[in-house]
């Protein structure tokens, strides 16, 4: 299987999935119109699933002008309303972009908003997978951490060109995780999905964005009122900074299983 996706879209649209073949991917590249870009993915054709049905981790990741990378400590997970298979192309079964499975006829039939917290899928991995004792945050978490450093580090050269001060990036940085609990990066978005899909994600997006303007903001513009006193420092970290010499990236030679 194969997967094509217009790059300069986002939320799922333009995705298709190709399960014939090369022949009738390249029919589909060339009716499109000269001079469009599109990303060619090899599809992962077995996923970790949850409850027998496709899931993604999204998390936030933020670049300053500083050149500096910071992820936010929480996320969620993203669910498929219908149950995997391969013999079915359905981009329902597929593709878990809340834009595109809200429109689907079992939308929230497992799940409110098709939307779980990393604690939840804590809970899932310790009932289904007792005896791999596998940790969401120190063997998943942690993985995607260093991809987010990677990626970053990839495109650094490439970041604010007219090296414009006091400006900020929020990234949606999504994850898959394969049977063999190998992480892998789907994408980065630059205009990630801020919707409140479900009372989970209602708490946690304040919270986030809140964290988000007193890291990039409140340095600059003081607030006109005194914030109350926090319950939990800012939960976005510091992955890399050249300038405060960090770099979180764990050693290449850890096994990706």
């Amino acid at each position: 299987m194969w997967l094509v996706k217009p790059v300069a879209e986002n939320q799922g649209r333009g995705i298709e999935i190709f399960c014939n073949g090369l022949i009738e991917m390249k029919r589909f590249i060339q009716s499109k119109p000269p001079n469009t870009y599109w990303i060619i993915q090899k599809y992962i054709e077995k996923p970790l699933l949850y409850y027998g049905r496709k899931f993604d981790i999204r998390m936030w990741a933020v670049i300053t002008w500083k050149k500096e990378l910071f992820a936010y400590k929480q996320g969620y997970i993203r669910t498929s309303s219908h149950h995997y298979t391969i013999d079915n192309n359905a981009n329902y079964v597929h593709l878990t972009n809340n834009c595109l499975q809200q429109y689907g006829d079992k939308y929230g039939a497992y799940e409110e908003g098709n939307t779980i917290s990393f604690e939840a899928f804590e809970k899932y991995l310790k009932e289904e997978f007792a005896e791999l004792k596998i940790r969401f945050e120190k063997d998943l978490v942690a993985r995607m951490k260093d991809l987010m450093i990677d990626s970053y580090l990839a495109a650094k050269s490439g970041l604010n060109p007219t090296r414009r001060s006091n400006c900020f990036e929020l990234l949606g940085y999504d994850f898959l995780v394969d049977e063999d609990f190998r992480v892998w990066l789907i994408e980065v978005n630059s205009n990630p999905y801020l919707g409140a899909p479900n009372k989970y994600i209602e708490g946690l997006m304040p919270k986030m964005l809140n964290d988000l303007l007193e890291l990039v903001l409140d340095p600059y513009i003081a607030p006109a009122n005194k914030p109350a006193p926090r319950k939990l420092p800012n939960q976005f970290e510091l992955l890399f900074s050249e300038k405060r010499g960090v770099n979180k990236r764990r050693s290449f030679g850890l096994s990706v299983y």
